[in-house]
């Protein structure tokens, strides 16, 4: 147990060195708004010996100051940017530092207290019980005064491969909101939208419907859905499938791109 205390203990010292002095990542440009980043880069041991598994964490999380910053990071932190979402369930107001590092010793110990156990008893598959999480946010802007808050992710606990995801929030910048689907479009929306889902990805793979993309596995559920992981911008609309969402892992990360006047009518 003393071990374990004092091994957090410096877990957080390295993050607080580290989001003081770590790199910049691509920033937006917005009147009475700036962006800064907290940077994290922190390994964890099952156990103290060599070549023990390892959880691996890489973060570099931008947050905005000025103009409706505290709004805007308040929701991104509880927003499904960092996964598993603990901050959703935590109702302090929490810096963006101290949410960041509240994330990360809680990763570690979820990993220690999940994986450890099992290691010692199965010390002949160790690869198996590595862990990889790594974050990257970076932030654009447009004329609609639309800030868009892009993370590049990719985790990785075992098996053949590691899972790559791209997740977008998109924000109001005059009024910090949260820009959803039913912000963007009109009551009822959603099977037209559905169609013309179809009707993209039909063409992007070079079928003719629905069942014919379930032949390749994609929608093989057939489950279509509009997602909410968009990225917005002045004159279009990019939806975002991420790896394994939706189709085999071999497909990768799918983006449908409307542009607004293929869509009118729906929009609000």
């Amino acid at each position: 147990m003393k071990k374990t205390t004092r091994f957090f203990l410096s877990v957080i010292f390295i993050t607080a060195v580290l989001a003081a002095c770590g790199p910049q990542s691509q920033t937006a440009e917005i009147e009475g708004m700036e962006f800064d980043s907290v940077v994290v880069d922190s390994v964890a041991r099952l156990l103290d010996i060599p070549d023990a598994p390892t959880c691996e964490l890489s973060l570099s999380i931008q947050y905005a100051k000025g103009g409706k910053a505290e709004q805007i990071n308040d929701t991104l932190l509880r927003s499904g940017i960092l996964t598993p979402d603990y901050l959703s369930l935590d109702q302090r107001k929490l810096t963006v530092k101290e949410s960041v590092d509240s994330f990360v010793c809680r990763y570690i110990t979820d990993y220690l207290k999940d994986y450890r156990d099992l290691y010692i008893s199965d010390r002949d598959h160790g690869a198996s019980y590595n862990c990889i999480y790594k974050v990257k946010t970076r932030t654009r802007s447009n004329k609609m005064n639309v800030l868009n808050y892009i993370a590049e992710i990719f985790s990785y606990g075992g098996g053949a491969h590691g899972i790559k995801q791209t997740l977008v929030r998109n924000f109001d910048v005059k009024t910090g909101h949260l820009i959803t689907l039913d912000d963007l479009f009109v009551s009822g929306y959603e099977d037209a939208m559905k169609a013309k889902i179809v009707e993209k990805m039909s063409s992007k793979f070079k079928v003719k419907d629905l069942q014919a993309l379930q032949e390749k596995y994609i929608f093989a559920d057939s489950h279509v859905y509009v997602p909410e992981n968009f990225i917005l911008e002045d004159n279009k609309i990019i939806f975002i499938y991420c790896e394994d969402e939706i189709a085999p892992h071999d497909v990768g990360e799918i983006r449908l791109t409307f542009y607004k006047g293929e869509i009118s009518t729906y929009l609000k």
